[in-house]
């Protein structure tokens, strides 16, 4: 039977929901998604397995609302790196992107693991509006409604693909090589900083 750690600090009310995604995240970066269980979380916290329970509902709905922590993340990094930078549109974005997955890979994964979260929890649905609508700003360099919609869908289709094949190594094998300076997934991820991948 779990019991709670008897070392975590003990937590008030309203922050006890933070530190269970707070775990639930750490053992996500670094163990996958697998280890985040109820049980889990509860245990790094220091409560019972009922308190994760209490603030979610179930593990469906508590990985819910660690993705749209996950959706909160990638919007502060492109609202970051975008203002840092001094670029703006899709060939900023593109970069930003990819060094957000190449970041986080596991809690980016699970961004769009409709398998294991509740796609309808209210968090969720929220935190992915607001990205989607942040990533059409960020993109937005043609004039008109329908022109920014179809720009901010070309880049997001090419981050986001960009960034999936990089992760799973796919164009490292395909297209990389001594002789081409691309012999990693970083050196990629470094050409789109570049904004070599994106022309127009």
């Amino acid at each position: 039977m779990d019991h709670p750690d008897p070392q975590a600090k003990p937590y008030h009310h309203g922050d006890l929901r933070r530190a269970i995604l707070d775990a639930a995240e750490r053992m996500l970066a670094e163990e996958g998604l697998e280890a985040v269980t109820i049980r889990a979380c509860a245990r790094a916290a220091g409560v019972s397995p009922a308190a994760p329970i209490h603030h979610f509902g179930s593990l469906r709905d508590l990985l819910a609302v660690l993705a749209a922590r996950g959706f909160g993340q990638l919007v502060a990094r492109l609202d970051a790196d975008l203002s840092q930078s001094g670029h703006q549109g899709d060939r900023a974005l593109v970069g930003a992107y990819v060094a957000f997955a190449l970041s986080a890979p596991r809690m980016f994964d699970l961004m769009w693991r409709e398998d294991v979260l509740n796609p309808a929890q209210a968090e969720l649905v929220a935190a992915r509006s607001l990205a989607l609508g942040r990533l059409q700003f960020h993109s937005q360099t043609a004039i008109g409604e329908g022109d920014a919609r179809l720009r901010a869908i070309r880049s997001w289709s090419l981050a986001h693909g960009l960034a999936t094949l990089l992760l799973h190594g796919r164009i490292v094998t395909a297209l990389g090589g001594p002789g081409t300076g691309l012999e990693t997934k970083e050196d990629f991820a470094a050409l789109a900083y570049d904004l070599m991948f994106v022309r127009g």
